[in-house]
């Protein structure tokens, strides 16, 4: 069986998609800002910080979630390598004494999802290299966002939690509670918390994780030849300042 180029375009930009489902954390590499800054915003309902905490709002101009989502098969070439991010993102990080008690919640429109903005493929590597069409960038943005994906009209956002923290003084295990449409999941990952100032707070981390472990199936095209593997990497930095 043979397959034309737009053919697997279209596999291409499905594969994408359904890997976008992963939204999980942060990163160490800390890519370059939106062109339009955004302000930062509080999330619907977010409840006040415990007693003794101090609320840190998450400023989306200057934060990052990016999913690196990798091509496999024996026709893999065919595919592309993608870099997801979200740039617009609700959220705070409430500092508290130890700082295992701090806690952050981080809301992500999944409307706000980009794909493959050429600055944060730049620098990766092999696999990365090229510029991947507009037209294409667009067809997986909709596939994307349509509802055998992440199904925005019915869910509209990711919402991660950090349910504890151990460790310290500055890298941490950190329990997430991911709700990935309207389902959630508990994944234990490595953060970076760091209090550059009394106003000023970093949270950054990179770490890998599998689509299987989110309960979701991944891409697979012609019995494998063409598919997205498995394990993601996620990377997130996010930079919070203090609420006056």
């Amino acid at each position: 069986m043979t397959c034309s180029g737009s053919q697997f375009s279209k596999v291409a930009a499905g594969a994408a998609m359904l890997a976008l489902l992963l939204a999980g954390c942060p990163s160490a590499r800390r890519a370059p800002p939106a062109q339009t800054p955004m302000p930062a915003t509080l999330p619907a309902g977010l409840a006040p910080p415990a007693p003794g905490a101090t609320r840190h709002v998450i400023g989306a101009g200057d934060s990052l979630i990016a999913f690196i989502v990798l091509r496999g098969g024996t026709l893999a070439a065919f595919g592309h390598n993608h870099v997801i991010a979200a740039r617009s993102m609700a959220g705070v990080i409430d500092v508290q004494e130890p700082l295992t008690s701090s806690r952050f919640e981080l809301h992500l429109p999944v409307a706000g999802f980009t794909v493959d903005e050429p600055q944060l493929r730049a620098g990766r590597g092999p696999g990365f290299e090229s510029v991947v069409p507009d037209a294409a960038r667009d067809g997986t943005r909709r596939n994307m966002l349509g509802a055998d994906l992440l199904d925005a009209a019915q869910f509209p956002e990711i919402v991660v939690r950090a349910v504890s923290l151990e460790g310290g003084p500055r890298d941490f295990a950190a329990r997430l509670a991911i709700e990935v449409r309207g389902t959630r999941h508990t994944i234990v990952v490595p953060v970076r918390l760091l209090r550059l100032s009394a106003a000023l707070v970093q949270v950054s981390a990179r770490f890998p994780v599998d689509q299987t472990a989110l309960g979701l199936t991944p891409f697979t095209a012609m019995l494998g030849a063409l598919r997205v593997e498995d394990t993601l990497t996620v990377e997130v930095a996010l930079t919070a300042r203090r609420v006056p």
